[in-house]
């Protein structure tokens, strides 16, 4: 990159963390992935992509799902690993950054996303533009509306209901919550948080945050991320890069994971309170 904000072809490191995955779903994530990067490649963006697929699950993938990935992202060198101790979603991120940390760039995804063809390349020029920028939020279509993939500071009501399932339609509180009046056309610099379904960053910028705090098993690693990445300038909301995302909502996947969700939302607003850190 250079300050005139031309993009030059760079390594990119994408990491996907699994806990037994839709095999179609991740396929679908992953042709699209492969298309993204293709059409990166094609405009000069990106000269080399390593992908890290590092499965928690409890019994590792067998070698046909493995190979069919493989054969799936096939202009990509396709990385697995399995780990079934499953330190958690932000741990697993982490363990992927070491392994490539000398990539240029560093791709957060969840394995229910679909990248539109020029999502990688709207969020590489977006950040050559933008030299002071780390790590950018993508544009969101969650299949009802699009938004930013980003967060206001939210009310008790608003982290409560989100928590347990209610829609954006269905409450103001959670609308607000969701960025829904947001001009989704604008960059936002500095948002107040984060989505951590895709994120991309500097690498360098993932070194300087020191990546997701490992504490936090599952849920709200994003934000507390997102608070550091503000307080250091780092952060935008990038309306040219574009996703589609099938997953989310904890209150849609059953008891344990709104309790996993309500007891990391107590850990990160008794770090960060009730009016932001």
């Amino acid at each position: 990159m250079d300050p005139l904000g031309k993009v030059h072809a760079s390594r990119l490191a994408v990491s996907i963390v699994l806990y037994r995955p839709e095999h179609q779903v991740l396929i679908r994530t992953l042709r699209s992935l492969e298309r993204a990067c293709s059409h990166a490649t094609k405009a000069g963006g990106v000269s080399e992509v390593h992908l890290v697929l590092t499965d928690h699950s409890p019994q590792a993938a067998t070698m046909g799902q493995i190979e069919r990935w493989q054969q799936v992202c096939s202009a990509i060198k396709t990385h697995y690993h399995h780990n079934p101790r499953n330190p958690g979603f932000g741990a697993g991120h982490n363990a992927a950054f070491r392994r490539f940390e000398r990539a240029d760039f560093f791709l957060v995804a969840n394995p229910d996303l679909e990248f539109a063809d020029d999502s990688l390349m709207g969020g590489l020029s977006f950040l050559a533009a933008r030299p002071s920028v780390g790590v950018i939020a993508p544009t969101l279509d969650e299949g009802v509306g699009v938004r930013p993939a980003c967060f206001s500071y939210p009310s008790l009501a608003g982290i409560v209901l989100r928590g347990l399932g209610v829609s954006a339609t269905k409450s103001r509180a959670v609308a607000h919550y969701e960025c829904r009046h947001w001009n989704v056309s604008e960059p936002v610099l500095e948002p107040p948080l984060m989505s951590g379904c895709c994120l991309l960053f500097r690498a360098s910028a993932y070194a300087e945050l020191g990546g997701f705090d490992p504490a936090y098993f599952l849920y709200f690693e994003d934000f507390d991320l997102s608070v550091r990445a503000r307080k250091a300038r780092l952060s935008a909301y990038c309306p040219d890069m574009r996703v589609k995302h099938t997953g989310g909502g904890a209150g849609r996947k059953g008891l344990r994971h709104q309790l996993l969700y309500l007891r990391s939302a107590w850990r990160f607003f008794s770090t960060c309170g009730w009016r932001g850190c």
